[in-house]
């Protein structure tokens, strides 16, 4: 082999091994960034579930203020007890209207999550849209209730029952509380899915770039 054909041939092997070399990097490439997005995506739907339990926590606090309820704007036609009972039920929507931009955040996330990590992953999303479901509509039928209650000053033993029922639903009662123990199931769950994702190694998690892991969710007092 003179000189000119062992130069192609060196030349040749050159560009095959840089090629090979680029077409490497580039899937490493990919990689890394597929796993940034999957661990920010992971972050930010996980922070926003302790955000949305924290709210709900909020919503569903027992004690409430006469105010509260007065924000509500009044139909002119209202009788006292109308206006008392849909005042007191009212406390429930001016709370999740506060907290809105949480559930709303939540709710958006949601199809990118489903896209990246697949249908199945995205059930502790349903289940909080059941629970603030369940709340409004608990609340709802209590505004009929405590009507029915003020205008006739005494109500059956099954309308009790009722009351009782939904005001289980919109407010916390600490032990034996099925919402509470749904939401918690629900936070539980997606961090099962999520934190994997978070605490996988990789080797661009040394970069200056990744953002600080988000923390654990603090242990309830």
């Amino acid at each position: 082999m003179d000189a000119g054909h062992l130069v192609e041939l060196v030349s040749n092997i050159t560009v095959i091994v840089a090629s090979a070399v680029a077409i490497a990097g580039l899937s490493t490439w990919k990689r890394e960034l597929k796993g940034k997005r999957d661990m920010e995506l992971a972050e930010d739907v996980l922070g926003l579930f302790y955000r949305a339990e924290w709210a709900i926590k909020a919503i569903r606090f027992p004690v409430w203020d006469l105010r509260e309820g007065q924000t509500r704007e009044a139909q002119a036609d209202e009788a006292p007890e109308q206006k008392e009972a849909r005042d007191r039920a009212y406390v429930v929507f001016k709370r999740m209207r506060d907290n809105s931009d949480t559930f709303s955040e939540l709710h958006t996330l949601r199809f990118r999550f489903m896209a990246r990590f697949g249908r199945d992953k995205a059930k502790p999303f349903d289940e909080v849209d059941r629970i603030l479901s369940e709340m409004s509509i608990a609340a709802e039928e209590l505004a009929q209730l405590w009507e029915e209650q003020l205008k006739a000053r005494a109500i059956t033993e099954s309308t009790k029952d009722e009351i009782k029922e939904f005001k289980r639903v919109i407010w916390s009662h600490g032990t034996n509380d099925e919402i509470m123990s749904r939401l918690r199931a629900a936070v539980e769950n997606i961090e099962n899915v999520c934190r994997p994702i978070i605490n996988e190694p990789s080797p661009w998690l040394s970069r200056p770039w990744r953002k600080t892991p988000i923390r654990a969710r603090p242990e309830e007092s």
